[in-house]
């Protein structure tokens, strides 16, 4: 994704690939807050882009989620 967007589209356009990876999988926000040890609003801003996101945040979703693609994963890292 091209580095002169717009910061706050590039975390919501995170937060919406995060959500469908979890949709995906067939999981709540309250399973994955759950599974790592944070609250549910806190799923619930990073994937509405209302709250920033750490690389090491993505790299535990993707682990929750089972994502293997490391380019996805870099992709989602780079954004």
């Amino acid at each position: 994704m091209a580095s002169n967007v717009n910061p706050t589209v590039r975390r919501r356009r995170l937060g919406m690939e995060l959500r469908k990876l979890r949709e995906d999988k067939g999981m709540t926000a309250e399973q994955v807050a759950e599974r790592l040890l944070v609250s549910q609003s806190k799923i619930s801003r990073l994937e509405s882009g209302r709250r920033s996101i750490s690389q090491r945040d993505v790299r535990d979703l993707c682990d929750v989620y089972e994502v293997e693609d490391r380019r996805l994963i870099d992709s989602l890292m780079q954004m």
